[in-house]
């Protein structure tokens, strides 16, 4: 039996050190031991996601761990999707803030209900941060705003300090990646971009 804690996050400007922990604290609640993480700094846009590669490993009776359902899925069909594939798997599926355990066997039907009000919401809010920053950028282009980042600038410019620590010790782009939660391309970008 494998524990698998996923921890998602929507841009490597954020932090998932939240959701590790709660992810801990969870499975130590729960007797759930040797827990491997897995995480995505993954936008809604973005169809090839690790997700389904880690449920398609799961075997009966594992376990995947997650701090709420939005973590997993971005849409109710893709929600659906995953737990079609977990029930196969004969795995199960825990959502920590929703107080939610999906096991392998199928779900009642205040399970199911419920499971259906939170991603038909998490869709809604997500809809609503999509007009209001649309709204946003429309009212800046009409205002003739600069958009986007300034040229030249990136997210990691502020992390520069940490990566030059990092890289001197001998850490591998990877390993540097996760430790300051950015994608390794991004990292990889922006070395090249400096030579480094």
């Amino acid at each position: 039996m494998k524990t698998i804690g996923y921890l998602r996050v929507s841009t490597d400007k954020q932090d998932n050190n939240n959701q590790k922990q709660a992810v801990l604290e969870y499975a130590n609640s729960k007797g759930l031991t040797n827990v491997q993480f897995m995480s995505e700094v993954i936008s809604s846009g973005r169809k090839d996601r690790d997700i389904f590669k880690i449920i398609d490993s799961l075997g009966q009776d594992d376990n995947i761990i997650t701090y709420e359902l939005s973590r997993l899925a971005r849409s109710m069909n893709e929600l659906q999707s995953i737990l079609v594939k977990a029930r196969e798997r004969k795995a199960t599926i825990h959502a920590i803030s929703h107080n939610l355990i999906i096991k392998n066997e199928g779900s009642d039907i205040q399970t199911q209900a419920l499971i259906f009000a939170l991603s038909i919401s998490a869709q809604i809010e997500r809809d609503m941060i999509s007009t209001r920053t649309k709204n946003a950028l429309a009212v800046r282009k009409a205002k003739g705003l600069p958009m986007g980042r300034p040229a030249g600038k990136s997210s990691l410019d502020s992390k520069a300090e940490d990566i030059a620590k990092y890289q001197a010790i001998g850490m591998n782009r990877t390993a540097i990646a996760k430790l300051i939660s950015c994608n390794r391309q991004t990292l990889t970008n922006w070395l090249n971009a400096r030579k480094q």
